[in-house]
């Protein structure tokens, strides 16, 4: 396949193949997998990440940045596949500004 063809793909395709293609090659599911995240230091983005993970007893840890404008992530959930996976980092997505790291 050439750049071009892989290019295509991935814009007419799933954007996450790449990322579920290697999570197969290097995760042994299920398993115990660490997220993080960094968002805004705003209460209601925050709850909302929160509330992504309250169902799945996940262990949430977090630190403030040195001015205090941000906040940082790290999220330990027990998941089941690489779908399952794909699945948080969708939902958590749609949290306005959020980098995933």
């Amino acid at each position: 396949m050439s750049t071009g063809e892989n290019v295509s793909a991935g814009l007419n395709g799933d954007p996450y193949e790449n990322f579920r293609s290697l999570l197969q090659q290097s995760v042994v599911f299920p398993t115990e997998y660490t997220f993080k995240f960094i968002i805004k230091a705003d209460k209601d983005k925050i709850a909302d990440l929160k509330s992504m993970f309250a169902h799945a007893k996940a262990s949430i840890s977090e630190n403030s940045s040195s001015g205090g404008k941000y906040k940082s992530f790290t999220v330990q959930v027990f998941v089941q596949d690489e779908e399952e996976v794909i699945a948080y980092y969708k939902e958590v997505s749609k949290i306005d500004s959020v980098i995933m790291l």
